[in-house]
């Protein structure tokens, strides 16, 4: 299929908001929305103390809540989006769906038997792929990505490959994570969180800050006569690093050939990037692969690059979306978001991230995704 893939919609909950515009408004100034989760009540204190992350402000039923955020983004998107026209598909990235009913139960269960031990009969990842898809009346392919921090970002590479190969005309790609204890204490156990709030591409870098949220796209065919969207979908790449059990190739050459593999499915030089939205983990082995990575392919002065994960903590397998939408929609509103929470730059990288927003340039744009077990998903879009 020839027909270029436009971006009609998105939406999103995150650490800085209900929807995508009060983030976009938090990013234009810098703020930062790592707290003490307080309305994460199964999260367990360690010495009486809340873990600290990136909590979506919202508020209501714990039980519910879960679904909430995924209804909120979803209602957002589409409203954006306008009418659907066509076969619509579900395209869903999320490291374990809503296992995090797990910890809720945990939770109440506790309140009668305090020795109560944790449970896991819950239902699979691809839950949240059937919510939606009831939700919206979808009649094409349901498909579910659990791959770790690139699972969204490789629903949106298949979703355009679907797409393409005309088994839908409209795709809904949502990606959803939720602060849980196997999340949160998991990387703790790692040693890879940060106590304080995370520092991605800094000197000082000691770890990242989990999230939480909900991001979605809405993605179609451009038809005759449409209106155009505010950007083209181009092309992806997804690779696995097989140098390492956990990670990418701190030398940045795993990084180098899933950024250019996209540019080079995309049709576009790196000429032609205005700017990169970086993983940017803020762990130290991430940030120097990345950072090598990034200049490997653009070289010492790369097209302005940033990491959100200083503002809105790791979301893991909902990263690749959530992230696109923000700065899809910071982009829209005239500026390249600064990599916050970076303050000095690290010699053994060599490039620096945006220290403060800046003017957004028209071109084509970069999207990095890195995730534990060396899988590595990069795509390109190009303002319409």
């Amino acid at each position: 299929m020839s027909a270029p893939l436009v971006i009609t919609g998105w939406g999103a909950v995150s650490a800085l908001g209900l929807t995508t515009a009060e983030a976009v408004a938090a990013l234009r100034v810098g703020q930062r929305g790592l707290v003490p989760a307080t309305r994460s009540a199964h999260l367990m204190p360690v010495n009486g103390e809340r873990p600290f992350g990136g909590e979506a402000p919202l508020d209501g039923d714990l039980a519910e809540r879960p679904r909430r955020m995924v209804s909120l983004a979803v209602e957002e998107a589409l409203a954006a989006s306008g009418p659907a026209s066509g076969v619509t598909g579900v395209f869903v990235g999320t490291t374990g769906g809503f296992f995090v009913d797990a910890d809720i139960g945990l939770y109440h269960e506790r309140k009668h038997n305090p020795a109560a031990a944790p449970w896991f009969g819950r239902r699979g990842v691809g839950e949240v792929a059937a919510v939606v898809a009831r939700q919206i009346g979808a009649t094409g392919p349901v498909v579910t990505f659990s791959m770790a921090c690139t699972s969204s970002a490789a629903a949106i590479a298949a979703a355009a490959t679907h797409l393409r190969g005309g088994t839908c005309d409209r795709a809904v790609v949502v990606g959803f994570d939720l602060l849980a204890n196997m999340t949160v204490y998991g990387f703790r156990s790692l040693l890879l969180c940060d106590p304080n709030p995370c520092r991605p591409f800094d000197v000082a870098r000691a770890g990242l800050q989990l999230g939480e949220g909900c991001g979605v796209l809405v993605v179609e065919r451009e038809r005759p006569g449409q209106t155009s969207g505010a950007f083209h979908l181009l092309g992806s790449a997804n690779r696995i690093d097989v140098s390492n059990l956990t990670g990418s190739a701190t030398d940045g050459s795993t990084v180098e050939a899933v950024i250019r593999g996209a540019l080079a499915h995309s049709r576009v030089s790196p000429e032609q990037v205005v700017s990169v939205k970086a993983h940017g983990t803020g762990t130290v082995d991430n940030d120097l692969a990345e950072g090598r990575g990034i200049a490997r392919t653009f070289g010492k002065s790369p097209p302005p690059f940033a990491s959100l994960k200083g503002a809105i903590g790791h979301t893991l397998g909902a990263a690749g979306a959530i992230e696109a939408v923000l700065w899809l929609g910071c982009l829209r509103a005239g500026f390249v978001p600064a990599s916050i929470g970076f303050g000095v730059a690290d010699p053994d990288i060599g490039i620096t991230p945006l220290t403060a927003a800046i003017p957004a340039p028209r071109g084509v744009h970069v999207f990095n995704s890195f995730g534990f077990g060396g899988s590595c998903v990069a795509f390109a879009v190009r303002d319409a």
